[in-house]
């Protein structure tokens, strides 16, 4: 059985037996050595990512016995077409595997970083985290040289400018050197009206007096470019000034950007200047960001967070709050998990004392850290500091998920340092210092050349795994700001003649379907209920002449019909109706109309539109005047009697009994034109919301519906002014030339009268509880003459009724509020249908040109400006959102450009490979480039060749010939058995060596 092999992942587990593995690598390369500790087989032969040799290590293979593989072809055929296509496959697919591999650091490797390092800078941590290095670490713990030394740049550190603000570095290879700088303020300055104490700083106020913006109202500032390399005075410069600048937030960053040198003396003057506000800045730290983009030959491909030391105790007194503050900065980029944390650990100090330790073991952030041990140079010559250090490198103690790497930076010239910290871990005669033999095994962790290639190759490794998600994302955020900018759209090319195409939709419907609609929906839900309000209020009247102790008053109460005394079916009397229950009682009967037609409620059909204040409270329902007994009206009659005309009836006794009841009219006058205002201003709007759909984010719109709202509200006085006025009209006096109506009603009235009064004296003499008064209209016709008989011989001995007099005047007025009723509500709603609607109409022309400014053609382009702004706040929104888009569509390029590249790298190597495969047919050896395999093989002077060391494709192994020389495998290959894609070796002689 082959033996499979085991790739161990450093970043979930560092092995412990790491001084074993580099024993007999003496004359390696630093890169080769880092590389190669990257993916760790146990017991087998380890791999590299260098897709070829260099000359002077080709020449030092000597192999006395060349090894020979003997490769078969497990397909014998080949097909071209297949192998492109399989070339052209999704980059997403190749980066979304568990791991990836890197062909060393090479183009792929620059161009997967530059696109991290552009997408760093575009800002979309706020749609994902992206993957990122933070370097962290104590005051005073090499953090600024090892800093300046990855970025191969010398920054700052005189005044402690370097600790007061996060500094974010992109390195990145190019042809020329440059180095910009900018200002990224993701912070506004509010400063409290008090002395910042440590009490300031909570949970919700982490980094006093600085407030987190929204992620649109995040900027960032070109500060300025630095073309010279070597003018270390200008870089020093630069990046202070720089930092000044986001010290000092309310003054404009242009103001602190240096002086040419062109001009010496303003030059000088400038800095000065800067230096003071240096020296006493508006702040003492900011969590805003200066941001470094420098490239340049040679450089690692990198992006990383420097942060200010984490310290115990401030300087000043006055400072202690910066304590929290700091340390609070180190923790909310720790804490985010796409982070890999660099934490600076000098060796010259007992690392039990690291504060910066300590608050990633308090995140649990361990696993994500890189540990850097600097000042090797100052360790300590005694066996315990040697001991302690040795205990981290093994990972027996502060352990790290990626364990421990060393530096040692020496002078004040980057190329010195480089210089010295080579001689110093070489141990060459000019070294300065002493490096101890006991650190030998770890060589290959030794030096910041060895940290940058490992750094670059994880940071790349991790962001093309989560490079589908990226993408994904950001296509997400940019669908929904496309969303939002529909409601916003841009203003039309003519605006006059979108508005005057839009006023004329506007009032075309109002005339054509708005007044229609409304006539049809307002004589439902207006005038029928209207109507049947006015006429449910005629006047009641009890027609008992005795009142017996034992019984309750029997109330006529009359609606459009007959009246309806209370049943009484029972000995035992319940309780006298109250008021609240014969309104109820009244408000039930009101839900059905005369004519039988169904009415709904007030508001059933009427849609959820801006409502005038007046409507949204509920109408309150009048409550009827009470009973008048036919002693009351007895009582009127004498109070207006003429002395010396017996029998005579005043009219001054009818006026007070129709007053009453007309008094009730008030408030549902008040309700019917609410009401009928309302259904108008609602259709009204609807349609003008239509018809500026399209402007509804201009001032136009507002001032349209504004102006709409004061239109209907004066038509509203208007209306109720005149409606008003008959009503007044109405109580002035009882004033009728429709006789006939008039005695129509008055003789209904007291047949209804007269019928109930009879069945109340029968029950009287009869000594009888009255019990149920049928309904006349509810009788069939022989029903009623039985009725009227019983009657008739009940009435035979009680004589004349005493109180004939008192029912005519109830009779009269009843008679007399119905035809006072119609007529009213026939006044009223033809207020409407022949006074409202037509001037409405007349006025809808030109009431919004007029109102709008638009018959203005002096200043008409005035007008139109002011009509068609959108004020600030949305002007504002649109630019942010175009802001945003800009900013993720550029990302968006990024990502495609670099799947763009993968493909045209994929298509370009599975070419080579037939063109390799087939050119290798007639010859024993071949060389097989493996892009699309994740296999590669190169040939050598002796016929062997390297495999990759992140080998993806399955190797099925039978036996193997096994030459060592640096920790490589040199293999050959015989052609007749090879397969370029998915590539498979069969060894048919020799020993497998380990079980990985």
């Amino acid at each position: 059985m082959a033996p499979r092999i085991k790739q161990e992942d450093i970043g979930s587990s560092f092995p412990s037996n790491i001084p074993a593995l580099n024993s007999d690598n003496q004359s390696e390369t630093p890169s080769d050595a880092v590389l190669r500790t990257r993916r760790v087989r146990s017991a087998a032969p380890s791999i590299v990512t260098q897709p070829h040799l260099r000359a002077a290590e080709a020449q030092e293979v000597e192999d006395p016995e060349p090894v020979m593989l003997e490769v078969r072809r497990v397909s014998p055929k080949f097909e071209p077409d297949s192998q492109l296509t399989m070339a052209h496959q999704s980059f997403v697919t190749s980066f979304s595997g568990s791991t990836l591999t890197l062909r060393g650091i090479g183009a792929k490797l620059k161009d997967i970083n530059d696109a991290l390092g552009e997408l760093q800078a575009r800002g979309i941590q706020h749609v994902i985290s992206l993957p990122e290095l933070v370097l962290v670490g104590d005051q005073s713990s090499g953090k600024s040289s090892l800093m300046s030394a990855i970025a191969d740049l010398r920054l700052p550190r005189s005044s402690g400018t370097c600790t007061r603000c996060p500094i974010h570095i992109r390195v990145s290879r190019a042809e020329e050197w440059s180095c910009s700088v900018f200002l990224k303020i993701d912070y506004a300055y509010k400063p409290p009206n008090h002395p910042i104490t440590e009490r300031d700083v909570t949970p919700t106020n982490k980094f006093p007096p600085w407030v987190l913006l929204e992620p649109n109202r995040r900027v960032r500032h070109d500060f300025k470019v630095i073309r010279d390399q070597f003018d270390t005075e200008e870089i020093e410069t630069v990046l202070r000034c720089a930092q000044t600048a986001i010290l000092n937030p309310t003054h404009p960053y242009q103001m602190f950007v240096p002086k040419s040198k062109d001009d010496p003396q303003q030059r000088e003057r400038h800095f000065q200047t800067i230096l003071a506000k240096e020296e006493k800045p508006e702040a003492q730290f900011s969590p805003n960001t200066v941001a470094l983009e420098v490239k340049g030959p040679d450089l690692p491909d990198l992006n990383f967070y420097d942060l200010p030391g984490v310290f115990m105790t401030a300087r000043r007194a006055e400072d202690a709050f910066l304590e929290r503050v700091v340390q609070n900065l180190a923790e909310e980029y720790i804490k985010r998990e796409s982070a890999l944390i660099l934490c600076a650990v000098p060796m010259n100090q007992d690392a039990e004392n690291s504060l910066a330790l300590k608050i990633i073991r308090k995140l649990k952030a361990e696993n994500r850290c890189i540990g850097v041990m600097t000042k090797a140079d100052l360790l300590p010559n005694d066996p315990n500091s040697i001991a302690n250090c040795l205990a981290m490198l093994t990972n027996q103690a502060h352990r790290t998920g990626f364990g421990y790497f060393i530096t040692s930076r020496q002078g004040d010239d980057l190329e010195q340092q480089n210089k010295m910290e080579e001689a110093f871990f070489n141990r060459t005669a000019d070294a300065t210092g002493h490096w101890p033999e006991q650190f030998e095994p770890f060589k290959d962790r030794c030096g910041v050349e060895k940290l940058t290639v490992f750094l670059s190759r994880e940071l790349a490794n991790r962001f093309a795994r989560i490079l589908p998600e990226v993408q994904e994302k950001v296509n997400l955020r940019l669908q929904a700001i496309n969303a939002q900018l529909s409601m916003y759209p841009d203003p039309p090319r003519n605006p006059e003649l979108e508005i005057i195409k839009s006023l004329a939709e506007f009032t075309i419907n109002v005339k054509n379907k708005v007044l229609q609609e409304f006539m049809n929906l307002w004589d439902v839900e207006c005038a029928d209920k209207f109507r049947q309000n006015i006429l449910l209020r005629k006047p009641i009247f009890n027609v008992r002449d005795v009142m017996p102790q034992r019984s309750r008053p029997e109330v006529i109460e009359i609606d459009s019909d007959s009246p309806v005394t209370t049943p009484s079916s029972n000995r035992k009397r319940t309780a006298p109706a109250t008021a609240d229950q014969r309104q109820g009682a009244s408000n039930k009967r009101q839900r059905v109309p005369q004519n039988g037609a169904t009415v709904k409620p007030e508001t059933g059909n009427l849609p959820a539109t801006p409502r005038h204040p007046r409507l949204d409270a509920p109408a309150t329902t009048p409550s009827r005047p009470k009973p008048k007994s036919l002693m009351d009206i007895r009582a009127l009659i004498k109070k207006f009697a003429v002395p010396g005309q017996p029998g005579l009836v005043s009219a001054s006794v009818y006026k007070p009994l129709f007053e009453e009841a007309a008094e009730s009219w008030e408030p549902f006058v008040r309700e019917f034109v609410d009401k009928t205002l309302f259904i108008l201003k609602h259709r009204m709007l609807v349609t003008l919301d239509g018809a500026l759909s399209h402007l509804k984010n201009r001032v136009i719109y507002k001032e349209s519906l504004a102006l709409m709202h004061q239109f209907i509200e004066s038509h509203r006085e208007r209306l109720l002014e005149k409606v008003k006025g008959i009503y007044e009209l109405e109580k002035q006096r009882l004033f009728t030339k429709d006789v006939e109506t008039l005695e129509r009603h008055r003789a209904n009235e007291k047949k209804i009268l007269v019928w109930h009064r009879n069945h109340v004296r029968v029950a009287a003499h009869a000594g009888e509880e009255l019990g149920r008064i049928p309904k006349m209209e509810e009788l069939n016709e022989e029903k009623l003459k039985e009725e009227t008989r019983k009657l008739e011989q009940g009435l035979k001995n009680l004589g004349p009724d005493p109180f004939e007099q008192e029912i005519e005047v109830a009779a009269y007025v009843r008679g007399y509020y119905l035809t006072a009723a119609h007529r009213f509500v026939d006044y009223v709603c033809i207020h409407v249908m022949s006074g409202l609607l037509p001037t409405v109409s007349e006025e809808i022309d030109t009431y919004l040109h007029e109102k709008l400014g638009l018959t203005d053609r002096a200043n008409n382009q005035q007008v139109l400006a002011r009509l068609m702004s959108e004020g600030p706040e949305i002007e504002q929104k649109r630019k942010d959102l175009y802001a945003e888009k800009e900013m993720l569509d550029g990302a968006m390029e990024i990502i495609v450009n670099l799947q763009t590249r993968e493909r045209e790298a994929q298509v370009a190597a599975a070419t080579a490979a037939v063109a390799t495969s087939q050119a290798g047919s007639s010859s024993q050896m071949t060389s097989v480039s493996a892009a699309t395999t994740n296999v590669g093989i190169v040939t050598t002077a002796n016929g062997g060749g390297y495999v990759d060391e992140d080998v993806e494709s399955p190797v099925t192994v039978r036996s193997r010939h096994h030459l060592h020389r640096q920790n490589r495998d040199v293999v050959m290959l015989d052609d007749e058995d090879d397969e370029v894609n998915g590539y498979q070796a069969t060894i048919v002689s020799g020993t497998a060596i380990g079980d990985a």
